[in-house]
């Protein structure tokens, strides 16, 4: 059973949310050549699921899923994202460089960059 992900809009709000998601849409429509509904809905999916692949970006906090059995940090803040590799820091202060598939184990947490009351953010 997958467990319940944390609505994007209640991570960074409701615009954010949509700012984030158009951005998505927009670059499978380039890259991958793909329609606007069929890319819409891929990212909605993706999106809906936790997808590290669609969502990881530096600036968030990814909690370990609880019913993971990997031997593996409870949270994660990621520094920085290279296609499919990920600098982050542990919650001891120790800093990693990880697949992005090792993120399939973790759960958004929390998007610090990007809060609804931070003010000047996009």
């Amino acid at each position: 059973m997958q467990p319940s992900v944390v609505p994007l809009d209640r991570l960074i709000g409701p615009e954010h949310a949509a700012q984030f998601i158009n951005s998505l849409v927009r670059d499978l429509m380039v890259q991958d050549l793909l329609p606007e509904s069929v890319a819409y809905r891929l990212v909605c999916e993706g999106v809906l699921a936790g997808d590290p692949f669609l969502l990881a970006e530096p600036g968030q906090a990814w909690a370990l899923r609880p019913e993971s059995t990997d031997p593996a940090p409870g949270l994660l803040l990621i520094i920085r994202r290279d296609s499919d590799r990920l600098r982050v820091e542990d919650e001891h202060g120790q800093r990693h460089t990880i697949p992005l598939y090792a993120l399939n184990a973790y759960a958004l947490d929390q998007w610090c960059w990007a809060r609804p009351d931070a003010p000047g953010r996009r």
